[in-house]
């Protein structure tokens, strides 16, 4: 059930008909009921996955906390015992936990891997095999990617490791640990939530409130009008720019523009789908974590990662950047270099190896492909590079006596920033990585003053009207980006103004999305990009 369909929209209204007529105390249980009706739509078999993991996480949680209740009991029992002693309790007892913690998240990771990479993996070892001179093939698994794994396995395995960090305790409610994995909002398309946060809100009463309802039907509508509108009106075009067939033809300053859209239809269709999730959930009293903050107005690579999928970024921070930073090797590998090259040059080994691992993971998890695995080397090596070059970055500036903070400078940096990413869009949107490097390199040696008449040749022009709708409604998603980047908060100021005006704009933005959105019973809807990964 698409969130841009009719059937959606119906089935929310239905839900929070009945979310506030029953009883507070049993809101979360019909959320419960829905998150799974909604995930049953999507396929019966589906069900058994985000279940398994949810009684695993469940099973697991709970024989974390009772060993460590255990532990706190057995200190307790034994006032007498001295440092050591109890130095040994606990080791004995964070070992238990330890244990439990790294066989449950290797399960998780065991079962996402067998599902979206299995494939990939035979693949390319039936590749490996023929290479060799034989002709044996090992069979394919015909195993379909359940809705949203790659999100609420990495929900689960987070609210493990907090358990086993001792963070807080283990839910002991069933249903409630399972609303917060099948939520169904989020279970699409993240954001990538924790159960300390999230997971709390989620079980609490909530009062039907004005400002719930209207701010997140504001959201719902402008989520819409992103993805409809824009990311769904440019979705034809990208798609043939990138067709194995036409990227021989075109050149290369087609090509360049088709990345600009696609760049604009990415994160219309995602930043337009989160903000639907967070409407959605908004109009319910829950407040989901922000996962965009502008991207495209970012100086460097790294704020750009800071900005796009927040919620990922932050799990990534938090579950494999600092630990694996703070990791034995690490620190034995920054000793070495300490010693060889000085103190220096050692704090670069963990701000240089630390990003470049987590970004190839990134790549990864965004999908079983070469090209995924290219496009998290790629922004890698550029923000492992530019810091392991910042100090030269400083001088080169000093040297051509470069205002850094002058605006023209971080105008230059945006732009700089922008393109770099576009190109690792390409390696994520052409059909294949050789395609992909042949896109880049015709980016740059293939030029096109006129390519104008290059997409009208080949019917790639979207016609003078939509042309028109495309660009201002581009141009308007930007303008109130720019006053957001600014500090406007637009939705509260909207709020604050004559109730007149303020429903006229909301009827107007209802209207727009209407008359030019793309819908209707000869379209198939495109499924929001980010709901395979």
């Amino acid at each position: 059930m698409a969130f841009t369909s009719f059937y959606f929209l119906v089935f929310l209204l239905g839900v929070l008909i009945l979310y506030y007529s029953i009883p507070k105390r049993f809101q979360w249980v019909l959320l419960l009921i829905a998150s799974y009706a909604f995930y049953l739509i999507s396929g019966i078999a589906q069900v058994f996955f985000l279940l398994g993991t949810t009684v695993v996480t469940y099973g697991s949680g709970l024989l974390m906390q009772k060993r460590r209740n255990r532990y706190k009991a057995e200190l307790a029992a034994s006032p007498d015992l001295d440092k050591e002693q109890k130095q040994l309790l606990k080791k004995k007892a964070g070992s238990d936990i330890h244990r439990i913690q790294v066989l449950t998240v290797i399960l998780d990771l065991a079962v996402l891997a067998v599902v979206k990479y299995s494939s990939f993996a035979i693949e390319n070892i039936n590749k490996l095999i023929h290479v060799f001179g034989s002709e044996s093939t090992i069979p394919g698994l015909n195993i379909i990617v359940p809705l949203g794994i790659s999100f609420y396995t990495f929900m689960a395995m987070g609210y493990i490791i907090d358990i086993g960090r001792g963070k807080y305790e283990a839910e002991r409610n069933f249903g409630k640990l399972a609303l917060f994995l099948s939520f169904f909002p989020s279970i699409v398309q993240g954001p990538i939530s924790r159960f300390d946060d999230v997971g709390k809100k989620l079980v609490a009463e909530h009062k039907l409130k004005y400002e719930n309802i209207t701010y997140g039907a504001q959201l719902i509508t402008w989520g819409f009008f992103k993805k409809l509108v824009i990311a769904d009106r440019v979705s034809p075009v990208v798609s043939q720019i990138f067709s194995v067939k036409m990227i021989d033809k075109l050149s290369g300053t087609t090509l360049f523009f088709g990345m600009l859209a696609y760049a604009v239809q990415i994160y219309c269709d995602f930043s337009g789908g989160i903000d639907i999730t967070r409407g959605v959930a908004e109009m319910m009293g829950i407040e989901l974590p922000q996962n965009f903050e502008r991207p495209y107005f970012s100086t460097s690579v790294a704020e750009y990662w800071r900005r796009w999928h927040i919620t990922l970024g932050a799990w990534m921070r938090e579950y494999v950047f600092y630990p694996i930073m703070l990791s034995k090797p690490i620190s034995k590998l920054s000793k070495k270099v300490k010693d060889k090259h000085g103190q220096k040059a050692s704090k670069y080994v963990p701000s240089v190896i630390t990003p470049f691992i987590v970004f190839l993971l990134i790549g990864i998890w965004h999908g079983a492909n070469w090209r995924y695995v290219a496009f998290g080397l790629y922004n890698a090596v550029i923000v492992a590079g530019s810091v392991a070059l910042d100090p030269l970055f400083k001088k080169m500036a000093e040297k051509l006596h470069i205002k850094t903070e002058g605006k023209g400078w971080k105008v230059f940096r945006i732009i700089r920033t922008f393109l770099i990413l576009g190109i690792s869009k390409i390696l994520v949107k052409a059909p294949s990585l050789k395609m992909a490097m042949k896109v880049i390199l015709k980016i740059f040696t293939s030029v096109n003053i006129a390519f104008g008449s290059e997409m009208v040749k080949y019917e790639f022009d979207l016609g003078y009207k939509n042309n028109i709708v495309l660009g201002v409604a581009v141009l308007i998603v930007f303008t109130i980006s720019v006053f957001q980047e600014c500090g406007f908060h637009v939705r509260q100021s909207i709020s604050k103004w004559f109730i007149v005006f303020r429903w006229l704009i909301y009827f107007l933005l209802l209207i727009i999305i209407l008359v030019f959105g793309i819908y209707g019973p000869e379209y198939d809807a495109a499924n929001f990009i980010y709901q395979t990964y």
